[in-house]
């Protein structure tokens, strides 16, 4: 019902007239009227959720709406709650804009999450993993070759994970069952350097596409033994004449990573897990080849292993030369494999954001400062010599440095501990013939099937993919000031973050919107537990209704109740990739409203003018009778009803945009006749003719 249609206190409709009194009344009722339908600051604003201050600094005085369904907790607020039309400030309340805050928190506590995760193993094959090839009749100065028919200490880790493919990926899969894991297999070992006889691949991809965990066994049969090991557990010509204390670990890491023949997938989180016993070519893992039992130990210069990994080309392009291990070694911070690990677009592209790096260290001679597999008589060397204990240590710290640079796990030797505090559970194992190695390692299974997926998984709330996180779509006729004055905060344990995402304008589909991420670095474009986000910015209304309206499009329940909806497809909303599920998650943000004034045209209402002066005397007629003179309506007046309209009036005012009241009485002349001489009338002139007057008496 319209308010119109109810008389309002101060209007007299007594007997169907109007009293002057009554209508001035009736024009204050209308400006009340208009008072309360475009309302005071906030007064018919409806927000939810409790009043506060937004971190940005900025004051809310209109309590911020949230929501708080999903993973994230979605706030909005504007400040002020009622503003004047078109930008201008001439309105009841005195502004022309208001200041919106978006606010998101990812909580604060942990809870589990589990996405989908593509392992890709990384399998080195020097001579002491388990692949030394007997008959290729070079044993150098290994003293067990002679004696048993195989290395000091070699480790059957490449015969057991070939041959328990199968039961690894299983229980990878069991210790994760909420996860669904796929695998994929890499190998390498050759450095091609004054240690390495040119032997084996630097880079070769085993398995290129991820394969179901229930194949990957069968697959790892068909090819990385078949193909590479010659269908059994030896590596042909794998002899002593090839690198084993260093390798070409980082090229292989390299490739893996970039996803170089592989297929890495956007929706997964991305995990290499690295089984080996050597060092990578990089300043901080020289290794003496002096005290081995290498064939190249005797040559002159042999003390130093090479700290440069030379440049590798692969299918889509070519590695750094001297690409670092953890740091870089070429003064460009991001040629380092740990760093790789967090920049790569196959690990930014990740659903984690970056590829975590497990590695497993073999108990074998180059990772056991005791094993008789270092010869004596050298100097610092032989079993505990210095020299062969620098070596070990780097190689076991190598592992330890990957694995805490990119969020995985270490396991390794069981007397050995990371620097922090990661202990190793190996037990060494002995391989075996050559022929039929042993292809039981308990230990190792364990150790697979314990690798971690990252840090992350425990504690990430929402992570971004290939949209905005976070848009602001306006709704009806609120638009963005020309002075944005765009704020954003980004917090983690209260301490504001570098790199907090600015906003980007849209226009989609006739839509002009603001996105924001949680950070301009993709690879650190991911919310935790405990993180929060503001962002401020200034809009402004370009039109009506003059009432208290949505301020953007929004589509919870509140907000369709309100009257908001989604513009054209798009809304006000979270959208990212949560750890709950494994798909884009979009959350719509709350209801806010905000009450547009419309500014008066003119000023107020004046006082109504002095009524008119009293009419002049009138000319004498000789008439039989009196005329009637028409009345003159004075102020006092009653005045029928019907010569006014009163619809027609409200109408008038509210179409101008003001109420103004004036009254102005315009006197009604009488039009008389008015001649020199004696006034006659025609009963005269009829007489002047001759004949009898018109009805004269004679």
């Amino acid at each position: 019902m319209s308010d119109w249609s109810v008389p309002h206190e101060g209007v007299s409709l007594t007997k169907g007239r109007l009293t002057r009194a009554g209508l001035i009344l009736a024009t204050l009722a209308l400006l009340a009227i208009l008072i309360v339908s475009y309302g005071p600051d906030n007064a018919n604003s409806v927000h939810v959720g409790p009043a506060q201050v937004a971190s940005s600094g900025v004051r809310t005085d209109s309590a911020p709406a949230d929501s708080s369904f999903g993973a994230l907790t979605l706030g909005v607020s504007d400040s002020p709650g009622t503003i004047c039309a078109y930008d201008l400030a001439s309105c009841a309340a005195g502004v022309g804009e208001s200041r919106v805050t978006l606010s998101a928190d990812a909580g604060g506590s942990g809870f589990l999450a589990w996405p989908n995760v593509q392992v890709a193993f990384v399998i080195e094959t020097t001579d002491y993993d388990g692949v030394y090839d007997p008959s290729a009749g070079d044993p150098g100065t290994d003293p067990c070759v002679g004696t048993q028919g195989y290395l000091c200490e070699e480790s059957n880790g490449v015969p057991f994970f070939v041959a328990h493919a199968q039961d690894i990926a299983n229980a990878i899969s069991a210790a994760n069952p909420h996860s669904h894991v796929s695998f994929a297999m890499v190998d390498y070992f050759a450095s091609l350097d004054q240690f390495d006889d040119g032997d084996g691949d630097e880079y070769h991809v085993d398995i290129q596409q991820f394969v179901q965990s229930q194949d990957f066994g069968a697959t790892v049969t068909s090819t990385f033994q078949a193909q590479v090991l010659g269908g059994g557990y030896v590596y042909s010509d794998s002899d002593m004449s090839d690198n084993q204390l260093h390798s070409s670990v980082i090229t292989a890491m390299y490739g893996t990573i970039i996803g170089s023949g592989l297929t890495w997938s956007n929706d997964t989180h991305h995990v290499i897990v690295w089984m080996g016993s050597t060092c990578p070519r990089d300043p901080s893992c020289i290794e003496n080849y002096c005290v081995s039992a290498s064939d190249y130990a005797g040559e002159a210069g042999c003390a130093q292993s090479p700290s440069c990994e030379p440049s590798y080309q692969f299918l889509d392009g070519s590695s750094p030369k001297c690409e670092g291990w953890v740091r870089s070694q070429d003064g460009n911070v991001n040629d380092s494999i740990a760093q790789l690990a967090k920049t790569a677009p196959s690990c930014t592209d990740s659903i984690g954001g970056v590829c975590t790096v497990d590695a497993i260290d073999l108990w074998t001679t180059p990772t056991d400062p005791l094993s008789k597999g270092w010869p004596t008589g050298r100097a610092n060397g032989g079993p505990g010599g210095s020299a062969v204990v620098t070596n070990v240590q780097h190689v076991l710290l190598a592992g330890c440095d990957i694995a805490a640079a990119t969020g995985g796990t270490w396991d390794g030797p069981s007397f050995f501990t990371c620097p922090n505090g990661q202990e190793g559970t190996l037990q060494y194992v002995p391989h075996g013939p050559a022929t039929k190695p042993n292809l039981n390692n308990p230990t190792l299974l364990i150790a697979f099937r314990e690798i971690g997926f990252g840090p992350v998984l425990e504690t990430q709330v929402a992570a971004g993919s290939n949209r905005p996180i976070f848009t602001f779509v306006p709704f009806g006729h609120i638009a963005f000031a020309p002075d944005l004055q765009p704020t954003q905060e980004c917090q983690r344990r209260g301490i504001d973050l570098k790199g907090c995402g600015t906003p980007k304008e849209y226009l989609e589909n006739g839509v002009h919107f603001l996105g924001w991420n949680w950070s301009t670095n993709k690879s650190q474009n991911t919310m935790f537990i405990g993180d929060s986000w503001t962002a401020s910015f200034n809009v402004m209304a370009t039109g009506g209704p003059f009432s208290t309206v949505p301020l953007h499009a929004c589509i919870t329940p509140e907000c369709k109740a309100a009257g908001s909806t989604a513009v054209n497809g798009f809304y006000s909303s979270a959208s990212f990739v949560p750890f709950t599920n494994n798909s884009i998650t979009t959350e719509s943000f709350p209801l806010a409203l905000i009450t547009i004034q419309l500014t008066p045209a003119l000023g107020p209402a004046t006082a109504p003018p002095p009524p008119p002066p009293p009419a002049p005397p009138g000319f004498p007629v000789v008439a039989p009778s009196a005329l009637p003179v028409v009345q003159q309506i004075g102020i006092g007046n009653n005045v029928g009803v019907a010569n006014i309209s009163l619809q027609a009036a409200s109408a008038g005012f509210l179409g101008a945009g003001f109420v103004r009241v004036q009254l102005k009485n315009k006197p009604v002349a009488m039009r008389v006749a008015a001649k020199s001489g004696t006034v006659s009338s025609k009963f005269d002139a009829a007489s002047k003719q001759g004949g009898g007057g018109v009805g004269r008496f004679e």
